[in-house]
């Protein structure tokens, strides 16, 4: 019994920490860009079309932040589904972002990927990196 606890190296709290807040930075930047990118329907309107490549910027910015998040989540150790639901954002927010710019189809993923990613940060600070050597 105590060399199955000599076999589990513990992964401390700064890390989780950082991690947590690069996740909920990703979260943060991808709600500034839907919120700044909403509008019903395309019109040649100056000012919805700066609007969209501004929060499309957000958005980009947010999906980068997932992926090096989940990349990290992958080398700590986390389980797989952790690691899946901090980059749901990057994949599906910003993968329809990329496909259809002007589309409220990003809106309406978001309403699945962005508490996943909740849950991942959840899943990451119950875990805190506890991996077998």
């Amino acid at each position: 019994m105590s060399q199955e606890r000599a076999s589990i190296r513990r992964r401390g709290w700064p890390g989780v920490m950082l991690w947590s807040i690069l996740v909920v930075s990703s979260i943060v930047l991808m709600v500034i860009g839907l919120l700044r990118s909403f509008f019903i329907g395309y019109t040649a309107i100056p000012e919805f079309v700066e609007d969209a490549r501004v929060g499309s910027l957000y958005l980009l910015a947010g999906s980068a932040a997932s992926l090096a998040a989940a990349l990290w989540s992958f080398l700590r150790g986390y389980p797989h589904w952790v690691t899946a639901c901090v980059a749901a954002p990057a994949v599906l927010i910003g993968g329809v972002a990329l496909v259809w710019p002007y589309s409220l189809l990003r809106h309406i993923v978001a309403v699945v990927a962005l508490p996943g990613a909740i849950a991942g940060i959840i899943g990451g600070m119950v875990d805190r990196g506890y991996r077998r050597t």
